[in-house]
């Protein structure tokens, strides 16, 4: 797999592979998926004001991207991404059948 948001990764071979390794990457982010632990370093901004850092930001094709703990575990469960033409998708972490799907779906002004 290519590098994810082009963030190096690190090796995992499962999901408890994946915690175990997160776990010992102390503050970073990360996400496990397609079989990769990918660490994405530590959290820059506060997406929901509580006063912790729990996001950071990229480009996914040229469109920003926010990438947010949730639950303060360390693995990144929602996406948030803002296209060229004023769209804001946010995908939360899901089951199978598909890892990630939209939960809400809007326009900037």
């Amino acid at each position: 797999m290519e590098d994810w948001f082009g963030i190096d990764s690190a090796d995992g071979d499962d999901a408890d592979a994946g915690s175990s390794a997160a776990a010992q990457a102390g503050d970073d982010l990360w996400i496990y998926d397609d079989g990769q632990l990918w660490d994405l370093g530590p959290a820059e901004l506060d997406a929901d004001a509580d006063g912790v850092p729990d996001s950071i930001t990229t480009d996914a094709a040229g469109d920003p991207v926010i990438l947010t703990d949730t639950d303060g575990d360390g693995r990144i469960d929602r996406m948030t991404r803002l296209d060229t033409a004023g769209r804001v998708t946010v995908s939360d972490e899901c089951d199978e059948p598909l890892p990630w799907r939209p939960t809400s779906l809007g326009r900037l002004p």
